[in-house]
């Protein structure tokens, strides 16, 4: 049985002579014609990949003229590093930059105020950015909550969940630019009277299923929250503590459970009313210690932080959701000091989550595919590592090695082009909203992220959620985080800071020292005149999704899903059935090792369709290759938010991914993973129990695939 040393890791490397020779066959014939491709009025497309690369880069370096700068330059080494595989936009820049469309963000934050017409003229606002190929995130915090007394028709509010399932209709009925279905996340603070309803408004599979959602958490509850004790709710419109309506007692009472739902409908409205002890509680283990009379009417409104928290464990144990978005630790870590500056307050984030953002900004990203950064003369880890004395630090250690497996030279100059493209993507897109084109113009956020993880730390051999995964993911995103931030800088002496620099912490960063050093490793007693930077946010980690296929590497900086899968993009891409995807640095590592690659394909397929497949050592390969190709369900939920953490330590921005849990996972396996990532200073964590919902994206058998 070989050793990992026996075994070769060659540095991975994109190769073929034409654009098509380097992709796919799925990115070629399907994810390309069936998204991103141009087409005529009959649908004809009507370029080709090479031709949407040159497209995407020549309207990108157009603006490179206004500074003085070789617009045909520029181009060409945006389109080289596209086409190399080096950096790939997100979808609406390949899809709309140098059309008429011409909207190159992927999504926006918009949150409706208390005003009916407001609330309505935001639906209409989200279907013009879907039509645009973009997503959007809302906070439905100012909404009102069920029951209160509407003041110029006395009627009664139906609250926020109702509107959102007016959103929900909306989003069902567009797709994105005619080519992605809407994308939408919903927010609600944990202190909004409502939350108990939003908590369970997923509660059965198939609800909202045009939203994610979020409980934003703040440090008051969570402090309640380790007490074992109460924290208050807020009136969103005064933010006073909340008085109880009758409608508040119904729902979150005791007394109210043994009423027939019928009988306790809103007539004049026609609206049923629910009640958490008849409608959810009984499934829902552990929360009997909290039934009583919880509210009164007429009275302030304080609940137990544990039912909430239970509330929101139970729903994503169930299926996913809700996710919880740290609130304040998002607005601590802004660019602004929101104390002194609360127009910058942030209260939404993107659908997927990685940018938490203000109120009408978006989110233009772009990725760095680190499968590419490897050296060719690269040691393994477990080499490198056996010639490590026992009080060397593992940081160092790593820090070592990664001088001698990353190249340095090649994700500089990739980190700084894509910080580069991103700026000029601010300035390129013709934005939806006019509010939306005013915001984004004055603070100039970008979102450069990375893609490959799983592939590069393979090629190290290093397992995913080791210490030493974690370790060079906080090294790496350091350095990216870095380079982008100084590119930002350098940016700024040629173009000029964003328009709200002056009221940022890089105007100050002697007062935010520690914040200034995270973020761009200097000495902020070097900068007492302030620190001038293009755009205000530089860094995240997005899903990737598509954008890291057509990239063919790994998505974010997640783990691989298996190095076979079923993957579910939509039957405009897919057909009726899913695509099945192999992991191509696991192909090339078996063709090195004169493995038969068709052998292992086909015996995967036939395992995937007869869903007998159990993950790499179901296939005739070395099983040594099991540590180095770990899948997302063999990472334990402590694994993924330690990696996670390390990411999120240096980004602007947020890390979108999700902490994968097996099947028999509990709620307090849920609740565990919760409160790890928020201890790590996590700005958001979903965690995903398998098959605990149907149709999933990815899946290794045909059955978790398919739809209700």
């Amino acid at each position: 049985m070989p050793g990992l040393e026996d075994l070769a890791f060659p540095a991975k490397r994109v190769t073929g002579a034409t654009v098509e020779d380097r992709l796919t066959e799925s990115a070629v014939e399907r994810i390309l014609p069936a998204r991103y491709l141009e087409t005529d009025e009959h649908g004809t497309v009507t370029e080709t990949p090479a031709e949407l690369f040159r497209r995407v880069a020549a309207a990108v370096a157009e603006l490179e003229a206004e500074y003085g700068n070789d617009p045909d330059e520029w181009a060409d080494r945006f389109e080289d590093a596209m086409t190399g595989l080096e950096f790939m936009p997100n979808s609406p820049t390949l899809m709309n930059a140098g059309t008429e469309m011409g909207q190159l963000s992927a999504c926006f934050v918009m949150s409706p105020t208390d005003d009916l017409d407001d609330i309505f003229d935001t639906v209409r606002k989200a279907a013009t950015i879907f039509q645009t190929g973009g997503g959007v995130g809302y906070s439905f915090s100012h909404l009102r909550p069920r029951g209160d007394v509407v003041g110029k028709t006395g009627g009664i509010a139906s609250g926020p969940v109702s509107f959102m399932r007016v959103f929900d209709t909306m989003c069902e009925t567009i797709k994105q630019g005619g080519r992605r279905r809407g994308a939408q996340m919903a927010i609600l603070r944990v202190d909004h009277p409502d939350v108990g309803r939003f908590a369970v408004a997923k509660h059965e599979d198939g609800s909202l299923e045009n939203f994610n959602i979020s409980v934003a958490v703040t440090d008051e509850f969570l402090d309640a929250l380790g007490a074992g004790g109460e924290y208050d709710l807020h009136d969103p419109r005064t933010g006073d503590q909340y008085v109880a309506t009758e409608h508040t007692e119904r729902f979150y009472n005791t007394e109210y459970a043994d009423t027939d739902a019928d009988t306790d409908a809103d007539t004049d409205r026609g609206v049923v009313e629910s009640n958490l002890w008849r409608d959810y509680a009984e499934d829902i283990p552990g929360i009997d210690e909290y039934r009583g009379t919880l509210v009164e009417a007429g009275q302030p409104v304080s609940l137990p932080a544990g039912l909430v928290w239970r509330l929101v464990v139970d729903g994503a144990w169930r299926n996913g959701e809700p996710g919880i978005f740290h609130l304040d630790k998002a607005n601590d870590e802004h660019a602004f000091d929101v104390a002194e500056h609360p127009d910058h307050r942030i209260e939404a984030t993107n659908p997927c989550g990685e940018q938490p953002l203000e109120n009408y900004e978006a989110c233009n990203l772009g990725h760095v595919n680190l499968s590419l950064m490897a050296t060719e003369d690269r040691p393994l880890w477990s080499e490198f590592e056996s010639t490590r004395t026992d009080d060397e630090p593992l940081t160092d250690a790593v820090a070592a090695y990664l001088d001698r497996a990353v190249d340095w030279e090649r994700l500089d100059r990739v980190t700084r082009l894509g910080t580069r493209f991103l700026d000029d993507v601010v300035t390129a897109s013709k934005f939806p909203l006019d509010a939306i084109e005013q915001t984004v113009g004055d603070r100039r956020k970008i979102g450069l992220g990375i893609m490959g993880f799983a592939e590069l730390l393979a090629q190290f051999g290093v397992r995913y959620g080791s210490d030493a995964s974690v370790e060079i993911a906080d090294q790496l995103m350091a350095h990216v985080d870095h380079v982008a931030t100084h590119t930002s800088h350098d940016l700024a002496k040629e173009r000029g800071s964003f328009a709200h620099w002056d009221d940022s912490k890089y105007a100050d960063p002697t007062n935010y020292p520690d914040w200034f050093r995270q973020h761009t490793g200097l000495d902020p007693a070097e900068w007492t005149d302030g620190y001038p930077i293009r755009n205000h946010g530089v860094t995240s980690v997005a899903p990737t999704g598509t954008t890291s296929m057509l990239a063919n590497t790994s998505g974010g900086c997640e783990p691989f899903y298996a190095v076979v899968y079923f993957k579910n993009v939509g039957r405009d891409v897919q057909g009726a059935d899913p695509l099945v995807e192999f992991d191509d640095y696991f192909l090339n590592v078996l063709e090195a090792n004169e493995v038969d690659v068709e052998t292992v394909k086909d015996e995967a397929i036939s395992l995937l369709e007869s869903g007998s497949y159990d993950g790499i050592r179901s296939l005739p390969v070395p099983d040594v290759l099991a540590d180095c190709f770990v899948s997302a369900r063999d990472v334990t939920p402590e694994q993924h938010v330690r990696v996670q953490a390390a990411f999120q330590r240096h980004v602007d921005g947020a890390v979108s991914k999700t902490i994968n849990a097996p099947a028999d996972a509990t709620r307090d396996d849920v609740a565990s993973a919760y409160r790890h990532a928020l201890e790590l200073d996590c700005k958001g964590v979903t965690v995903y129990r398998t098959g605990s919902r149907t149709g999933q994206v990815l899946a290794t058998s045909r059955e978790e695939t398919e739809e209700e």
